[in-house]
């Protein structure tokens, strides 16, 4: 048996970065040159001529993924006029990567000047596509701990969104309840790793159980697990554990609040009575072991608590409180059934699609 800190990558990718691998047709790869290094950004745009009335999305990719866990929903959104993004942080996928001491204790507002970085471009780039005048704002959907750091940008007002779907996400009211299924082991195989940043993830069965249900077929693991990134920044995960954002500090950051949703605007004419749409979706997998449903559940209450105090001292314009029932104070909670943390990269990966998509259409 190799001893287990050999079984893992320590020194950077050769080249740097990567070469790039071969994309699904319609998905396109390019960089975004920031001060630091390049960041590859997957483009997927719609094939047909569209009126622009559908948002781009923006895809972010939690802890050791990249833009290609997100090539799936690209390709499923594009099809249906969206204009799809995905982003590559530093160290991870075909952007650039520092050596491993530097990624180890690079910050979380590091990774999230990355993540502001590919905002801002595709902004522009779509700003220009659709000849506008003013900023084309993006929808967020955002991963685990991508999750995580694009609730800290919006807190920070680093990016503003039209729209903000937490996938499986971390929430930013503190993440120590993310990480009970590793309690017993990682103290275990955190030394045995050489304190290595992949230490309960080095192995396919360790990503399986992770990851994925148990009825996942092993090929299926061992090709995602192709996707992850050799180390990670330990730094990030560990300035989420504990509470960064209040709520409102996030919702700020979301605009769009008091428009009309599509739905209502194909029924009726903008008055003060419509329905405002949700501008944010909480999205949980069932057999998630990580961001449990009811973790994410919690978060869910707190932002829509946070809404429903927001509306009341009028800081959301728009809005008045008669608007809106109780129950879902702008934000929307949904659990997709028979799935596990990485749902949008599993067999049944639509199933997922298919919430977001919904949400997406009330916009």
């Amino acid at each position: 048996m190799v001893f287990g800190p050999f079984v893992l990558q320590w020194a950077p990718p050769s080249p740097n970065p990567p070469a790039p691998t071969p994309l699904p047709d319609g998905i396109t790869r390019s960089s975004i040159h920031t001060q630091s290094g390049p960041l590859e950004l997957l483009t997927g745009l719609p094939k047909t001529a569209s009126d622009d009335a559908k948002p781009p999305l923006f895809f972010a990719h939690g802890g050791f993924g990249c833009a290609e866990v997100w090539l799936e929903y690209m390709q499923y959104f594009s099809a249906r006029g969206y204009p799809c993004y995905a982003i590559s942080y530093r160290g991870h996928g075909k952007s650039w990567s520092p050596c491993l001491p530097t990624l180890y204790f690079t910050t979380r507002h590091t990774m999230a000047e990355d993540l502001a970085a590919g905002v801002r471009y595709v902004e522009a780039a779509e700003s220009a596509r659709r000849g506008a005048s003013s900023t084309t704002r993006v929808v967020l959907v955002a991963h685990s701990a991508g999750g995580a750091l694009s609730q800290y940008a919006l807190s920070r007002k680093m990016i503003q969104v039209q729209g903000f779907c937490m996938l499986a996400a971390v929430p930013g009211f503190g993440s120590w309840s993310c990480y009970k299924h590793w309690a017993l082991t990682a103290p275990i195989h955190f030394p045995y790793r050489g304190f290595h940043p992949r230490y309960v993830l080095a192995t396919v069965p360790q990503i399986h159980e992770a990851f994925f249900t148990a009825e996942t077929p092993i090929a299926h693991v061992q090709r995602f697990a192709s996707l992850l990134s050799a180390y990670e920044s330990m730094l990030w995960p560990v300035q989420a554990l504990f509470a960064f954002v209040t709520g409102p500090d996030v919702l700020s950051s979301i605009t769009g609040w008091g428009r009309p949703s599509r739905a209502t605007e194909s029924s009726q004419k903008e008055d003060a009575s419509s329905e405002p749409s949700e501008r944010l979706l909480v999205l949980a997998a069932e057999k998630d072991v990580l961001c449990t449903p009811s973790v994410l559940e919690d978060a869910a209450q707190r932002y829509s608590l946070a809404y429903k105090n927001m509306v009341s001292s009028g800081e959301i314009k728009g809005v008045v409180s008669t608007q809106r029932e109780i129950r879902d104070n702008g934000v929307r909670f949904r659990v997709v059934k028979g799935l596990a943390h990485h749902l949008q990269n599993h067999e049944e990966w639509e199933k997922g699609a298919d919430e977001v998509r919904r949400w997406l259409e009330q916009l």
